[in-house]
């Protein structure tokens, strides 16, 4: 038995070992709730969940029943990739299952972290705790207002490139032009 949002699934299918509570914890919707199957594929290294009713289900229609997830399978995820199949169970789960949404204190806090930063808005205790190693200094992207050191992920690039594509610099929108010869009919 798993417990999810304190009711309990049935692990029915795990093809090529796709359950993964973690990567589940980190996707999962309160959306999900709703339904009576989850399944979740993986495409991509990126893992994505899906809701279906039972096929007696009020709600149900075609695309939504469990007897169609066969041909979800088939059409809408990579061919032989990892998933796995959650049955709602209707039963309260049993005390001793660890809801798998409610992160222990232990896994929150880095493991051995000694130098972990604590805000200071004192500048002369910001630079003792430099010198002293418990605090490491800003980089020049946060000293600028910018982003914190997060990577930048490959969608992120192609997205930020279409913005600026589309953008003219009004400095230099004449620069290095010609002046364009007017229409006969607007000459006078």
């Amino acid at each position: 038995m798993i417990v999810i949002g304190g009711k309990g699934y049935e692990l029915m299918l795990d093809h090529k070992d796709g359950w993964n509570p973690e990567a589940f914890r980190g996707r999962y919707s309160e959306v999900l709730e709703r339904y009576d199957y989850i399944i979740g594929d993986w495409g991509y290294s990126q893992l994505r969940l899906k809701g279906f009713y039972r096929d007696n289900h009020p709600k149900v229609n075609r695309d939504t029943a469990i007897s169609g997830m066969v041909d979800y399978i088939n059409e809408y995820c990579n061919f032989g990739c990892a998933h796995f199949v959650l049955r709602k169970l209707k039963e309260q789960p049993v005390e001793g299952y660890k809801d798998i949404l409610t992160k222990d204190p232990q896994e929150s806090l880095p493991p051995d972290d000694l130098g972990t930063e604590l805000p200071v808005t004192d500048d002369v205790a910001k630079e003792e705790q430099i010198k002293s190693g418990t605090l490491k200094p800003a980089s020049s992207s946060q000293k600028d207002g910018g982003s914190k050191d997060r990577p930048v992920r490959e969608h992120q690039k192609k997205h930020r490139a279409k913005e600026a594509h589309g953008k003219k610099n009004p400095s230099r929108e004449n620069q290095n032009r010609p002046p364009q010869a007017q229409p006969l009919d607007q000459q006078q």
